[in-house]
């Protein structure tokens, strides 16, 4: 397929606005990852992979090619990081595994979801193990709450293995916040417990086709795991929910998510109510936790890129 001038200058910068995401993590990316993750959708598959090493050859581009991967110059050395971080997650994967056989047995949780830079096969020792966790309805806080006391008794409230920052309820699954952030984490997400519902949130989030029009729903290559994925119901979990009855348990929710409220304004006085509350998500169906504000940091670097190379801000 020939493709104009105009439109060639267009790819190549929608290809550089992709690598330069990547690059805030010293993440090159390969053909297909480049594909999906392109912010306009022009032309084929094919059709970027032979434009990605015309282009990448004859030096016209911001970004150079080596053993498959694609980077913004001069950063060769982050393909070596990659590989490396690539060795590493598999031993996180295994870890992974290994907690989310803990999780699954907790009243009410109904699938864990792995996110950060393992769900991107990119970690490395100083990273923590990041979950999402789906709970059943007006049940979010018990489960929260006994899971991090769990946490604090038998890990010592360590982040390294058990760092649970984002809670949904399964009647819950559309994430209101919309931006490449949000949306490169709903796109690489993968489940270590319950596929099934892993698939029905990707569904109710769409929405992440306005950023990566080329993104397949569901893609089994972003979404596929390096650990095996257990989609069996604990028996110990159904015998616990036994003791949480219905406008009992519902009352205990609440008085947790109003106890939880209350410690994010005591823990945070000096934060406006709307960043505290952006921070620290605390609602009937939503549980935020993220202190150090990663997605305005990670916005604010990209954006910070973006016009180094003279590119529209997203």
């Amino acid at each position: 397929m020939e493709i104009s001038a105009i439109a060639m200058e267009e790819l190549q910068k929608n290809i550089t606005k992709t690598l330069l995401y990547y690059d805030i993590f010293s993440h090159p990316l390969k053909t297909d990852e480049i594909f999906s993750f392109l912010p306009r959708n022009s032309i084929s598959k094919q059709d970027v992979g032979n434009f990605l090493k015309e282009t990448a050859l004859n030096g016209s581009a911001p970004y150079a090619e080596k053993d498959g991967y694609y980077y913004i110059k001069p950063s060769e050395e982050n393909i070596s990081k990659r590989v490396r971080k690539e060795n590493y997650s598999l031993k996180m994967w295994k870890q992974a595994s290994v907690i989310t056989h803990i999780i699954k047995r907790f009243p009410f949780v109904r699938a864990v979801l792995v996110t950060g830079s393992l769900s991107k096969n990119s970690s490395d020792a100083a990273s923590d193990l990041d979950f999402m966790l789906v709970t059943a309805k007006n049940r979010l806080w018990i489960s929260r709450t006994l899971l991090m006391l769990f946490k604090k008794i038998f890990f010592l409230n360590s982040y390294k293995f058990f760092c649970i920052n984002y809670y949904v309820t399964e009647d819950n699954l559309v994430i209101s916040e919309r931006n490449i952030f949000t949306a490169t984490e709903i796109a690489t997400i993968k489940a270590t417990y319950n596929t099934e519902l892993l698939n029905e949130f990707i569904r109710q989030n769409e929405w992440i086709r306005d950023y990566f029009p080329n993104y397949v729903l569901c893609d089994p290559m972003l979404h596929t795991g390096g650990c095996k994925v257990n989609n069996r119901r604990s028996k110990l979990q159904r015998f616990t929910e036994l003791l949480f009855p219905g406008r009992f348990a519902a009352a205990i929710d609440k008085k947790l998510m109003c106890m939880t409220r209350k410690h994010w304004r005591k823990k945070y006085p000096q934060l406006p109510d709307s960043e505290r509350n952006h921070m620290f998500k605390s609602t009937e169906n939503v549980s935020k936790t993220h202190p150090g504000n990663m997605q305005k940091k990670i916005l604010g670097m990209y954006t910070q890129k973006l016009r180094e190379f003279n590119l529209e801000v997203q």
